[in-house]
């Protein structure tokens, strides 16, 4: 995992001399299977960020060209299980993007590709085998954005669309319950707001 997270800085630090801008921000993200996206209404996407049931919050960072950006992200949530104590989950990727209009432009429609990392798992405190997740898979991701740019400030969301690439794994007793609940579910919306440099 650590191993990972490294590539992924490492290959954004070697490409950002190719880029003119670098923006970084915070964001949140809601995860959907097929039957909740289809019971969403714009409402009650809004009332699951206001409350933050659900939601996952972290940091992206992207290069910025004037039309094409490279970044990354990662999100997480903290709960509690009723079965298994203190929980975390944890989404690490890293994706292009192709900023249609221009990556400055005022009103700035975008799509994406990327690969990730989304793994459920105990705290650190309270793992017996910190170095094996609950439950993990890795993916590849299509999606399409838009953002709003005002001077340097960036305020953008995103839908996005998960491919797994091979099936969930996981190490120890899940109680009897099977990983499939805990895999990757196929939507992501995400809200966020960034800062430009350049």
């Amino acid at each position: 995992m650590k191993k990972i997270l490294i590539a992924l800085v490492l290959a954004l630090l070697a490409a950002g001399g190719a880029f003119a801008d670098f923006a970084i921000g915070v964001n949140g993200a809601l995860y959907m299977g097929s039957e909740e996206l289809q019971a969403a209404t714009g409402q009650s996407i809004g009332e699951a960020f206001l409350s933050g049931e659900g939601i996952y919050y972290g940091l992206m960072a992207e290069f910025l060209g004037k039309y094409m950006g490279l970044g990354g992200a990662f999100m997480g949530s903290k709960y509690m299980s009723a079965t298994l104590g203190p929980m975390y989950d944890l989404d690490l990727n890293a994706y292009i993007a192709a900023h249609v209009l221009g990556s400055r432009f005022v009103i700035d429609p975008s799509v994406e590709a990327g690969l990730g990392w989304i793994q459920k798992d105990k705290t650190p405190a309270n793992d017996d085998d910190p170095d094996n997740p609950l439950a993990a898979t890795f993916y590849w991701y299509l999606g399409g954005g838009l953002e709003l740019n005002i001077w340097r400030l960036g305020i953008f969301t995103k839908f996005i669309y998960h491919f797994p690439l091979g099936p969930a794994w996981g190490a120890g007793d899940l109680s009897g319950i099977p990983l499939e609940p805990f895999a990757l579910k196929p939507y992501k919306i995400i809200i966020g707001v960034k800062f430009i440099f350049g």
